[in-house]
C-alpha cells in the first residue's frame, strides 16, 4: 500500500477555488485504477491548509497517477492558487516527494 499525502497553503483570496478543484480532482481520483481512497480536508485552526491523503494499492498504479491528466491539473491549481504545497509518500520528507513526482513526470 502506497500513501500520499499532500498539503497546500491557498492564497487567502483563492482557498474556494482551490477547494472546488481540489474537490472534483479528488472526486475523479477515486475513479482511476489502483486508488484505494482518496480524501481532502481543511485545517480547523487555519483554512487556506488543505490537505488531500490517498492510499494506492502499489507504487505503480501511484506512478501512473503522477503521469495522469488529474494530477496534472492538481499540479496547476496548486501552482496557481496555493503560496506552497507540500508532497509526502509513505510519511517521507517533501524533497523525495517532489523528486519522485518529478522522475515519473520526466520533468
Amino acid at each position: 500500500m502506497e500513501m500520499l499525502q499532500i498539503t497546500i497553503h491557498a492564497r487567502d483570496d483563492k482557498r474556494k477555488e482551490l477547494l472546488r478543484a481540489c474537490r472534483l480532482i479528488t472526486d475523479e481520483t477515486r475513479q482511476e485504477s489502483g486508488c484505494k481512497s482518496s480524501q481532502l480536508s481543511q485545517n480547523n485552526d487555519n483554512k487556506n491548509i488543505i490537505t488531500l491523503e490517498q492510499k494506492w494499492e502499489q507504487r505503480s498504479f501511484l506512478n501512473d497517477y503522477f503521469r495522469s491528466d488529474h494530477f496534472s491539473v492538481l499540479l496547476g491549481a496548486m501552482k496557481l492558487l496555493g503560496r506552497t504545497y507540500d508532497i509526502r509518500i509513505n510519511g517521507g520528507n517533501q524533497k523525495e516527494g517532489r523528486d519522485a513526482v518529478k522522475r515519473v513526470r520526466g520533468s
